[in-house]
């Protein structure tokens, strides 16, 4: 006898939590499926979309900074994770020791002169591809260089500002 009321005792409280098991599992399946009519599309973030011709404006900023000797504007112009790659050595050159570099240079920009240059868009970035001819002065007047190099700039515009994200280039050798 007390056997068939200790079974009888276990098959009600087996049938209790069965009624609870299955409760518990309704409640979830209706919470991950609650509302799924009304949710919204994943919004995607903004871009600044950027135009060739402020892509083209950042690199004539670039120009006039140069040939007027005034370091100032490469603030602005350069990104804070910009870097220049191209150099004979290999090395790359951020954009504090290039500004560094440049302000406190022993020469010139006479002339600086770009050809076959060309702009593709991808959204918020341009990448600006030539070939530029430079004239390049020692302070002393006497020292010129003239330079030729094929170069690729990238440029971002984020939060409507535009800058230079990378800059290569390699010399073009005249045969």
């Amino acid at each position: 006898m007390k056997y068939i009321v200790i079974t009888n005792a276990i098959r009600k409280n087996t049938e209790l939590m069965k009624r609870v098991l299955v409760g518990v599992v309704l409640v979830i399946m209706m919470g991950s499926c609650k509302d799924t009519g009304n949710r919204k599309e994943e919004q995607k973030p903004v871009v600044d979309k950027i135009t060739e011709e402020e892509a083209l404006g950042l690199l004539h900023q670039w120009t006039d900074a140069y040939l007027a000797g005034d370091a100032t504007p490469l603030h602005e112009i350069l990104d804070e994770s910009w870097v220049y790659s191209g150099s004979s050595n290999g090395q790359v050159s951020d954009k504090n020791a290039t500004i560094a570099e440049f302000a406190n240079a022993d020469y010139t920009f006479q002339d600086i002169v770009y050809e076959g240059l060309d702009v593709r868009l991808y959204d918020d970035v341009a990448v600006v591809r030539g070939s530029e001819r430079m004239v390049i002065v020692g302070n002393s007047g006497k020292d010129t260089t003239k330079l030729a190099l094929r170069f690729t700039d990238v440029y971002q515009k984020k939060d409507g500002k535009i800058k230079a994200i990378a800059t290569h280039s390699s010399p073009i050798t005249e045969e």
